[in-house]
């Protein structure tokens, strides 16, 4: 079974998910491995903000109250 963080075995790829800001976000996985252990906490926080920016972004073509 693969690691989930081994990403030379991964391919050092993220699928993309099709929305430009998780897209982007997630993209940043790729350079997490080559940062010292103690960055990664900071890294991780940073990719967690713009997810959580990504959600609250509106959406003008949603439709509904959320």
């Amino acid at each position: 079974m693969t690691e989930l963080n081994n990403l030379s075995e991964a391919g050092r790829s993220v699928s993309r998910v099709g929305d430009a800001s998780v897209d982007a976000a997630l993209n940043r996985l790729t350079d997490i491995q080559g940062l010292p252990v103690d960055g990664h906490a900071e890294a991780y926080s940073a990719l967690h903000d713009a997810l959580l920016d990504a959600l609250n972004d509106d959406d003008p073509s949603a439709e509904g109250d959320a």
